[in-house]
């Protein structure tokens, strides 16, 4: 059994994506000027995000309406029917880790001074706070994703036992 549970990793993520949509919304420069993303953009060799990130008040106020969206659907999925939630986030988790990873890969090696030729430092996916989020994100997915295997054989014999006496109550009204 995990140290926490799948559910409560889901909840947490999509906590933090309102708390992210917010910010985009209303003050996109703290994001962009956050430590964290400073330290792993350094440390990576990534560019910095411009002012013209945060400058762009459509973009960023779209974004944030993207991630906002996002979290209140997985917010709703997860206070669901456990058997139908738990085949739902089953699919998304694995899909979820996958693309981010993708994304933290595609910054990271498309990145300027890298002997890419294609790689130009005004690319708008390739810097720091792109690679942080990505990076992240793709944490958060994997381990949900492997807490929900562990989870798996004690949340069906859970959902089994469930139906097992919803359906002896039904015969008893019969």
């Amino acid at each position: 059994m995990p140290l926490i549970k799948a559910y409560y990793i889901i909840s947490a993520v999509a906590v933090v994506h309102l708390a992210m949509g917010y910010y985009l919304i209303a003050a996109p420069e703290k994001i962009a000027t956050q430590s964290t993303i400073f330290i792993l953009g350094e440390a990576l060799g990534l560019q910095q995000p411009r002012s013209s990130l945060y400058e762009n008040p459509l973009a960023c106020a779209f974004a944030g309406l993207v991630l906002i969206l996002s979290a209140i659907s997985d917010l709703t999925t997860v206070s669901g029917a456990e058997d139908v939630a738990r085949d739902y986030w089953g699919a998304q988790a694995p899909v979820r880790t996958l693309f981010f990873v993708i994304v933290t890969g595609y910054a990271y090696v498309l990145k300027p001074g890298r002997g890419n030729v294609s790689a130009t430092s005004d690319h708008p996916l390739i810097n720091s706070a792109i690679f942080s989020w990505a990076f992240m994100e793709a944490i958060w997915w994997f381990w949900i994703h492997t807490n929900l295997r562990e989870e798996r054989g004690e949340a069906m014999a859970r959902i089994h036992a469930r139906k097992k006496a919803k359906l002896e109550m039904e015969m008893r009204e019969d």
